[in-house]
């Protein structure tokens, strides 16, 4: 099994407080890992520090064995279009934009014709259960049908990697373990590496691994 990212000592402090306290952790390719702990613990910190949203106070990451570039560095730009895909709990799409061109949004920097982009993601939003609103709006969508769409895009979205920040948060019960089996089994069809940060105890069952913040690595399924 080959590492995909390995975590040496992270630490991440605001002012006085200690977010991240010299975390370590290897993240084997293709498999997901749930990351729980209570609230305030630095669950989502730790995903931003990952996906180079944030960068640590000390301590090193590497991705593919190449130590992560700072995030206001044009590595660090291309790094995040090429290789990190984000799933947020708010979803992140383009309200007025159709479910359809949010998906092509994410495509755009792949050296493909546009046909068969739109063949793809077509494929994608029907196995889905979303072809019928392919063309329909954004804001005109539920809030599966968003968390659908925002799967599709990281997806089909160059990358390798997916970090997901409560992905099933703004779903009701029902919606959200249509989402985690969705989730979990399209990230392995496509062959991405996930990272899903979650309170919620179905998701992090059902993941690989769980790394619980301040005591470590259990075995997840």
């Amino acid at each position: 099994m080959n590492t995909l990212l390995t975590l040496d000592a992270v630490t991440k402090t605001f002012g006085s407080r200690t977010i991240l306290d010299r975390v370590s952790l290897d993240v084997v390719d293709g498999e997901s890992l749930a990351i729980v702990g209570p609230s305030g613990s630095g669950k989502s910190t730790l995903l931003n520090v990952i996906g180079l949203l944030d960068g640590p106070t000390s301590g090193e990451i590497r991705f593919s064995g190449t130590p992560l570039p700072r995030i206001n560095s044009a590595a660090a730009t291309l790094l995040r279009r090429d290789h990190i895909n984000y799933l947020f709990q708010s979803f992140a799409l383009i309200s007025s934009a159709t479910a359809l061109e949010n998906i092509l949004i994410g495509m755009h920097a792949m050296r493909e014709r546009r046909a068969a982009k739109i063949d793809r993601a077509m494929g994608l939003l029907e196995r889905l259960g979303l072809l019928a609103v392919a063309q329909d709006r954004v804001v005109t969508l539920s809030g599966g049908e968003r968390q659908r769409v925002a799967l599709a895009r990281c997806l089909l979205k160059p990358g390798e990697l997916i970090l997901a920040d409560e992905p099933t948060g703004a779903l009701d019960s029902a919606m959200a373990e249509i989402a985690i089996t969705e989730m979990l089994t399209l990230h392995r069809d496509f062959g991405k590496t996930l990272l899903v940060v979650t309170h919620d105890a179905r998701v992090a069952r059902r993941c690989d691994r769980v790394y619980e913040i301040g005591t470590g690595i259990t075995p997840g399924g």
